[in-house]
């Protein structure tokens, strides 16, 4: 309704998000100490990925006409809809689960370390959950890959079959630009996540280990 009504996407995509961090992950999780603290670091990645998103969408002068619906979003909605808001939002928003699942896991892995031996540093927390986090990383990046190109699958199809244009030309269409923008933008939230909630969870619980002594 927000954007509907003349708001900018990406800033009620930006409020929205964040509610949902906090209602889905303590709904789904509990309210925990280590949900707590994946919470925060979701929401640190997120608004670093808006940032990016922003920054990268901008560069590469996309203007959200990418798609078929956005197509008849514009032609077909009486009223005035930004749609470079509209992808930026819809970036933001495919992001965040893949946040979620990050955040969760690395907090989760330090937290077992710490439980494991209470003696370890921060330093030594970081870098064995970041260990962890390394070999995760890799896999959702091949997710993420792989989901962005099977939602892509007619595109494609269309590049296969048109051979009228260059490739240089095809890579910078605006449909295709959408696409590697998307990759892109997932991939680096995914690389930021890891080493950020990593940290927090360490200090955080190194930290508790020095109150108790």
């Amino acid at each position: 309704p927000q954007i509907l009504s003349g708001k900018d996407p990406f800033l009620v995509a930006l409020v929205g998000a964040g509610a949902i961090v906090l209602v889905s992950m303590f709904i789904s999780h509990g309210f925990t100490k280590r949900i707590q603290i994946s919470a925060v670091s979701t929401i640190i990645s997120l608004a670093i990925t808006a940032i990016v998103a922003y920054v990268f969408v901008h560069i590469s002068s996309i203007f959200g006409f990418g798609q078929s619906d956005a197509f008849i979003l514009e032609t077909g909605f009486l009223g005035s809809i930004n749609l470079q808001g509209i992808l930026l939002a819809g970036i933001i928003i495919s992001v965040l689960g893949v946040l979620d699942d990050v955040t969760t896991a690395q907090t989760a892995a330090v937290e077992e370390l710490y439980n494991t031996d209470s003696t370890l540093s921060v330093k030594n927390l970081y870098q064995k959950g970041l260990s962890i986090g390394r070999e995760h990383i890799a896999s959702l990046i091949n997710t993420l890959i792989l989901v962005y190109a099977g939602a892509a699958l007619p595109l494609f199809l269309l590049l296969t079959l048109q051979n009228s244009q260059p490739l240089w030309i095809l890579m910078n269409s605006e449909f295709m630009a959408e696409e590697l923008v998307r990759a892109l933008v997932g991939s680096i939230a995914l690389i930021l996540a890891v080493p950020l909630s990593t940290l927090l969870a360490a200090y955080i619980y190194a930290s508790r280990s020095k109150d108790k002594s």
